[in-house]
């Protein structure tokens, strides 16, 4: 099924994560969306949120309120289960990061969809085929990761199970980009995924360092807000590779020491991939152009920067 057939979404799960998947898909996508949860009181929570997050985004001038007032009525919230399975041509999970709660559910909607529904997770730890392991329609299922809040965040992490099809991947692709989001592939099956992987490193590490009493949680927080944190808008670690010039240093200092023992596969992949002295994404011929890019970002930044500093003071 091509992402032109979908007419109407599905999010089971309308708290941290679901009322914010919904109003990506009614309000950028334009699709009519339910949203099932268990009980009214859940629902309650669930229409609370969508409306203070509408009311801040027309605040923001993001939208009009008319563009609002649209986007909440295309928005239908419900206790029944069966009434969105049968409803949806593709149904986004948000529920409890349970295992056996996702293996239920994705069981029961495979039960309940039409058959050319899709069925996806919003999972962060688990992988799709854990959670859809007694699923029929293997070649439909697939995870879209958000990232909280999952209205305002645009990326995406988009991913697929051992048998699913490429048909499906793609249409999920091409789906995300139609809520206004920014889908990134990920193209192995593995506990975290991609980003949060990379979360967890980080967070391992300032744990630690606070804890050795290297620096207080104060100072750890200013250091990688004011650094790293200021850059990352613009460039991840590889992009900062090839703009701070590090794949022109001299062989010695670029490349990581082959060790005298037996070299594991990554650390070999990435050593020889450091040993070509070749940036990740910018041409060498237009470097002086890319660092002028940066810094015109860094500059736009750095303004409205001292900007909140001078009306805090």
């Amino acid at each position: 099924m091509s992402q032109s057939n979908i007419k109407r979404v599905g999010v089971v799960g309308g708290g941290t994560m679901g009322f914010g998947i919904a109003i990506n898909f009614a309000l950028w996508g334009g699709y009519p969306t339910t949203i099932q949860d268990l009980n009214d009181r859940a629902l309650t929570r669930s229409k609370r949120l969508i409306e203070s997050a509408l009311n801040l985004f027309v605040d923001e001038s993001l939208i009009r309120p008319d563009q609002a007032a649209a986007t909440y009525d295309k928005i239908t919230l419900t206790t029944d289960l069966a009434q969105l399975a049968t409803n949806s041509d593709f149904v986004t999970e948000a529920i409890v990061e349970r295992l056996s709660d996702k293996q239920q559910l994705f069981n029961t909607l495979d039960q309940l969809c039409p058959a050319h529904t899709i069925i996806v997770s919003n999972t962060s730890g688990f992988v799709i085929s854990d959670i859809g392991a007694g699923v029929k329609r293997q070649d439909k299922i697939g995870l879209t990761h958000y990232f909280a809040p999952p209205h305002i965040v645009p990326g995406v992490e988009v991913a697929k199970g051992p048998q699913t099809s490429d048909e499906t991947y793609n249409t999920i692709y091409k789906l995300m980009k139609a809520a206004h989001r920014i889908p990134i592939r990920v193209e192995k099956e593995l506990p975290g995924y991609l980003i949060n992987r990379i979360q967890a490193a980080m967070g391992r590490e300032t744990h630690r360092l606070w804890a050795e009493g290297v620096a207080t949680a104060e100072e750890i927080e200013l250091g990688i807000k004011t650094t790293f944190g200021f850059r990352m808008p613009h460039e991840g670690p590889m992009a900062h590779y090839d703009l701070a010039g590090i794949w022109k240093w001299p062989d010695d200092t670029r490349v990581p020491k082959k060790p005298d023992g037996q070299e594991s596969p990554i650390a070999e992949k990435i050593r020889l991939r450091m040993a070509e002295g070749t940036p990740w994404f910018v041409d060498p011929e237009k470097f002086d152009q890319a660092i002028e890019v940066r810094d015109r970002e860094y500059i736009r930044r750095l303004k409205e920067l001292y900007s909140e500093l001078t009306e805090s003071s």
